[in-house]
């Protein structure tokens, strides 16, 4: 069974006991579980499920293993003849999560709705038109 999943932004194809970077750092402390409710699909061997309102009712829940750091990405501008030259680097924090299950709630109980009345058809008169004069 797996799961896509959105996680900040981004979606991510998720199983139990898969781990995956997510792009920003999360502020939670290691070892504490996360929940995400955001789910866009669910597949199963037998099924597919895209409806929204059954989508509801599926949680991720998942472990944060560690906050790090991507390596440094350089970004150089420069424009040619001009002396114009700046050097600028980049590093994205990144947080391990490790999913731990993907679960389905229970389905909420029904309200019972009761049927309302049927609306009453309006009836128009008729418009007489009038006799012509000879």
């Amino acid at each position: 069974m797996f799961a896509i999943v959105e996680i900040y932004g981004k979606q991510y194809k998720v199983a139990k006991g898969d781990t995956l970077l997510v792009d920003s750092k999360i502020d939670i402390a290691v070892g504490k579980t996360l929940k995400f409710d955001n789910v866009k699909a669910v597949s199963d061997k037998d099924t597919n499920i895209f409806n929204p309102k059954e989508l509801d009712s599926y949680k991720v829940s998942a472990k944060v293993l560690e906050h790090k750091r991507a390596n440094k990405v350089t970004i150089i501008k420069k424009k040619r003849r001009k002396g114009y030259q700046r050097k600028n680097g980049h590093r994205q924090d990144l947080t391990m999560l490790e999913i731990q299950s993907i679960t389905r709630l229970k389905a909420k109980a029904v309200a019972k709705t009761t049927k309302k009345a049927a609306p009453k058809k309006k009836t128009v008169a008729k418009k007489k038109v009038a006799e012509k004069k000879k």
